[in-house]
């Protein structure tokens, strides 16, 4: 009887340290797979066919994912203007006139020939999304493109 106990109370100690044990590990463990996950931004690269060329708001989708409080960027542009909307991290959210200012200022010095629009509103980011689905399935033509813009940057400079 009383070999069962000793047996039982080694086991139950054995248990108890266990669980203590692969609790601090698993947390350690999750906290550095957090930190080595790499960073996903949404993007959708649009299809730069002859009619509407949107190849430069691709490369400034690309140059804009280098930014590590970027987390999605839509986008849009004609012959001469180029609309870009970035949503940014929420704990970088007290820092957004200081990012938005830099993420314009590398836009314009890379698109000179665009009168560059660059906008945080998720406002502006959803029509851009929506115009973004229209370009790649092919039901806008150049024209209604250009007004879309105009209106697409309009509202981003309403105060709301």
């Amino acid at each position: 009887m009383l070999e069962k106990n000793n047996l039982m109370l080694i086991i139950f100690v054995l248990v108890l340290l266990s669980a203590c044990g692969n609790g601090t590990a698993s947390d350690n463990s999750s906290n550095t797979n957090q930190n080595n996950k790499q960073q996903t931004v949404e993007i959708n690269n649009i299809s730069a066919n002859k009619l509407i060329d949107q190849e430069p708001s691709n490369k400034a989708k690309d140059i804009l994912k280098k930014h590590d409080e970027v987390t999605g960027i839509k986008g849009a542009n004609t012959s001469n203007k180029l609309i870009i909307a970035v949503q940014i991290k929420h704990n970088k959210r007290f820092q957004l006139s200081k990012i938005k200012k830099e993420l314009s200022k590398e836009l314009k010095e890379n698109f000179k020939n665009f009168h560059v629009e660059l906008t945080i509103d998720k406002k502006i980011y959803l029509e851009l999304e929506k115009l973004e689905e229209k370009i790649q399935s092919n039901s806008i033509k150049p024209g209604k493109l250009g007004k879309e813009i105009d209106r697409i940057t309009k509202l981003s400079k309403e105060k709301t």
